[in-house]
């Protein structure tokens, strides 16, 4: 795997796992379960295979899920946009974690680099 195609994952990690800073985490202020790197893989997974999709409109949905922690969710994708010149999508997560608060959401916006979709910064 090289270093581009591990910048999703690396920034998804950062996003939804935790804890993690405060100023990055999307989910701060929730006291849920982390996701661990096995949920991280498939979420990442479902974002690339929905991105990727031909012709992709919105309300397009991918599921992911990990039998060995439990953890499972849903990317729905939303509008199309443009950030900086860059072709985006804003993508919508519902994620499900075993335990107390188990229940989160997120929306993020993924913009394609001639080095592979990233997310907006």
């Amino acid at each position: 795997m090289t270093q581009f195609q591990l910048l999703p994952l690396v920034l998804i990690a950062a996003c939804l796992a935790q804890p993690v800073s405060a100023q990055i985490n999307p989910f701060r202020g929730t006291r849920a379960t982390p996701l661990n790197a096995d949920d991280i893989a498939a979420l990442t997974d479902a974002t690339n295979r929905l991105l990727d999709r031909p012709g992709l409109a919105a309300g397009a949905k991918e599921t992911w899920s990990n039998t060995k922690s439990g953890a499972n969710g849903t990317v729905t994708a939303g509008n199309a946009t443009k950030r900086k010149g860059l072709a985006c999508r804003v993508m919508q997560y519902d994620v499900s974690v075993p335990g107390p608060h188990s229940e989160r959401n997120r929306t993020l916006t993924w913009c394609k680099t001639k080095d592979g979709w990233k997310l907006a910064s």
